[in-house]
């Protein structure tokens, strides 16, 4: 009887969540956007969402997200940690995910690179440590990359692409299929407090999703955000708090299908505004 309402649960999970190591939004700030994030991709969970945007980072960066009952399910608990740390010749990052719940668990580390060419010509990769464990069944392992580039058009324009499991990597002795995700767009600045974002994403699975979203800095310290998107189809909203090296994103994701949810992240940044400031400054200086 338990092995059964095992089953039953593990099917119910599967059938409403995004399982087998699906592209799912991380962080609060990326969420408030619809995950309208690639181009972005300016702070530490660029690991998840570009890594080539690690090459922008200037200082020491410590992010942690957590989502205990998205939509009131525990079953699609939701945790993530991402850390970089920047050098002369490029950003390292990790990155650790951990989705599900005791019956059925998905882990996601990731190792990541993110160099420049010129402050204009951003580069990175990631690489994959997939396992997947269901309670008193099985679990597998296994290994993929992703890769990303990203490029400042002009000073107020940058366009982003990310690939995610580009080496077409399987899991378990079904040989399931990792999901293999590509994602273009571009971040439109057309002032220094105003983000416009719009991408495309497809995963070889599904039909391919628009997303957009627009962040805009109502103070040094305040930040809207906002989101919507197409396949799934969603709306997204979000504020983001800065204060000297600590910053709290809140997120609210609405979902036609199943309802409203809300997220947060806390970010330790080391170099806080005052970094973020030298960054516009810096890219100022290219384009001049």
């Amino acid at each position: 009887m338990r092995k059964l309402l095992t089953i039953f649960i593990l099917l119910i999970s599967v059938n409403v969540s995004n399982s087998q190591f699906e592209f799912t939004d991380i962080g609060a700030r990326a969420v408030g956007l619809n995950g309208a994030y690639t181009s972005l991709s300016d702070n530490s969970l660029a690991i998840f969402y570009n890594p080539a945007g690690l090459g922008q980072m200037k200082y020491r960066e410590l992010s942690v997200f957590y989502s205990p009952a998205p939509f009131g399910l525990t079953e699609l608990s939701t945790a993530a940690l991402t850390y970089a740390e920047p050098f002369k010749f490029g950003t390292f990052g990790l990155g650790i995910k951990n989705y599900g719940y005791e019956l059925y668990r998905e882990i996601n580390v990731l190792l990541s690179y993110g160099g420049k060419y010129k402050d204009r010509i951003f580069y990175g990769l990631n690489l994959n440590y997939y396992n997947l464990n269901i309670k008193n069944y099985n679990s597998a392992s296994s290994f993929g990359i992703d890769a990303g580039l990203m490029a400042y058009l002009t000073k107020y324009l940058k366009w982003g692409f990310f690939g995610k499991n580009v080496t077409g990597s399987t899991i378990g002795i079904t040989r399931e299929k990792i999901a293999q995700v590509y994602r273009t767009g571009f971040t439109v600045t057309p002032r220094n407090d105003l983000n416009l974002i719009i991408e495309a994403e497809k995963d070889v699975k599904y039909p391919l999703s628009v997303r957009g979203g627009l962040e805009y800095r109502i103070m040094d310290y305040v930040v809207l955000r906002g989101g919507i998107g197409s396949e799934p189809a969603a709306i997204t909203g979000g504020i983001g708090f800065n204060y000297k090296i600590f910053q709290i994103d809140y997120a609210l994701y609405q979902s036609p299908d199943l309802g409203l949810t809300h997220q947060g992240t806390l970010t330790i940044n080391f170099g806080g505004i005052k970094g973020k400031k030298e960054s516009k400054e810096k890219l100022s200086k290219v384009f001049d």
